[in-house]
């Protein structure tokens, strides 16, 4: 393989800045652009060197750096790596990586060392994903997730599913092949193997909930009339004025998404248009996107201005019919501007509310958290207790293609029919395992995946 260079640490001032290369000619690469000798190249080791531009037999020093080696295969990508660590300064970084280009190295693709990696057995394609779900975590919580993925965990379980179906699929070839030699493959065996290995892949799919939460953030929308408190609300959640408050009905007309991290959960609230009959042409759309950001929410708080609320019977039936409008979504009925009510006003009827709130003095803001923390968490605990890690989408996918393919290879071996095809839909869960850890790769696979990453990974 070629060898690769890219500035691994991000753009911009720092006190160091970090240049890797990868590949066959690292060390000839080093030696071209440094004063560092042969004799001080040891694995593992590190060494206060010059960066040297030669032009014309004149060498101009660059800038001292720490330079490490790692000798193949002891190296993240498996392969002998040179990591030059500089003074941070985007302009010092870049000339010392176009010395690395102008010397034999090419510019790395986006998430190349990791893919080298991977095609070097150095890590399997979920630890990969590993990797990125870290670079990308937001909270505690998807960082430990990602953790757990990058060490393996996810991984070793395929491995051992798909280990234990390549047995049985080589048990089974061998009975068609040698038919005088070896017995016919019991079909009570058979199928109490895929059952069990459908009961495990059931398991693992029940952290794909909890992985959506940690990668894409617990999603709540903040909905209502208009002038109901809601932008007062994600300002207070956030402790930031984050969107325009007014007493004009009508200022949010488009949506507000900002994330927060709630004791370690990911949290994306969306502050949205208060949802209303309207002629306005700019405020129709608005609505339109209120109504999408409640059907894509997790958890959906309803607001209501509860000095506006007089009949509380119309007041029921309104709330009776947006849930039947969103039957499958989770609503929490708020009261808000709670502080501006008279104590003895009978419109504080609180009864009718899950929960009233006022963001000026504060009141059940606390609450309020806990009870979106305390909805998301459950499926977050039910993975911690029984499951090391959270799957990603994709994951989850092929998953389920597997399950389909051995619920397929079960309904042909209770059918009776020949052992041949018992293998047909064998072999293909097989596969969708070997894409999971990476055994069976394509090049379509690598490009999704490696696209992802940043320059440098």
């Amino acid at each position: 393989m070629e060898t690769i260079a890219a500035i691994v640490t991000s753009p911009g001032t720092a006190a160091v800045s970090i240049i890797r290369l990868s590949g066959s000619i690292s060390h000839e690469v080093i030696k071209r652009i440094s004063n560092i000798s042969d004799e001080e190249l040891i694995p593992g080791s590190f060494k206060l060197k010059w960066i040297i531009e030669k032009t014309e037999n004149i060498e101009n020093k660059i800038d001292q750096a720490l330079i490490l080696n790692f000798k193949a295969p002891k190296s993240f990508t498996g392969e002998d790596v040179i990591e030059i660590q500089c003074h941070g300064g985007s302009w010092l970084s870049k000339k010392i990586l176009e010395l690395c280009l102008e010397n034999g190295a090419r510019l790395a693709k986006p998430g190349e060392f990791t893919e080298r990696a991977l095609l070097n057995k150095k890590i399997d394609l979920s630890q990969a994903e590993g990797i990125l779900d870290l670079i990308h975590s937001r909270t505690e919580l998807s960082g430990a997730n990602a953790v757990n993925l990058y060490q393996g965990f996810l991984g070793q379980k395929i491995k051992t599913m798909r280990d234990a179906l390549l047995k049985l699929l080589a048990e089974l070839i061998a009975c068609i092949d040698f038919p005088d030699e070896v017995d016919e493959y019991p079909v009570k065996k058979f199928t109490e193997k895929l059952s069990f290995t459908i009961l495990d892949i059931e398991d693992i799919l029940r952290s794909e909930k909890s992985g959506q939460i940690l990668r894409e953030g617990f999603k709540v929308a903040l909905a209502g009339k208009p002038n109901a408190g809601k932008s007062s609300l994600l300002n207070t959640l956030l402790k930031n004025d984050r969107a325009i408050v007014t007493d004009i009905a009508g200022t949010t007309r488009d949506i507000i998404e900002e994330s927060m991290n709630l004791n370690g959960i990911p949290v994306v609230l969306s502050d949205t248009a208060g949802i209303r009959d309207s002629d306005d042409t700019v405020e129709k759309i608005g609505i339109e996107l209120s109504k999408k950001a409640i059907q894509g929410a997790d958890l959906i708080l309803w607001l209501e201005d509860i000095n506006n609320v007089t009949d509380y019977d119309n007041f029921k039936n309104e709330i009776e019919e947006l849930k039947q409008s969103f039957p499958d979504k989770d609503f929490l009925v708020i009261g808000t501007k709670v502080d501006l009510l008279d104590e003895t006003n009978e419109n504080l009827n609180s009864s009718n509310f899950n929960l009233v709130i006022s963001n000026e003095t504060q009141l059940n803001i606390e609450e309020l958290k806990n009870y979106i923390y305390n909805k998301a968490n459950p499926e977050l605990k039910s993975v911690a207790d029984s499951c090391n890690v959270s799957i990603n989408s994709r994951q989850a996918d092929l998953l389920r293609q597997c399950k389909e393919s051995l619920a397929k290879a079960l309904e042909a071996a209770d059918s009776g029919i020949a052992h041949d095809f018992w293998t047909i839909d064998l072999k293909a869960a097989i596969a969708r395992l070997g894409e999971i850890t990476g055994d069976d790769l394509t090049e379509e696979i690598l490009d999704n995946m490696f696209s992802q990453f940043c320059i440098g990974k």
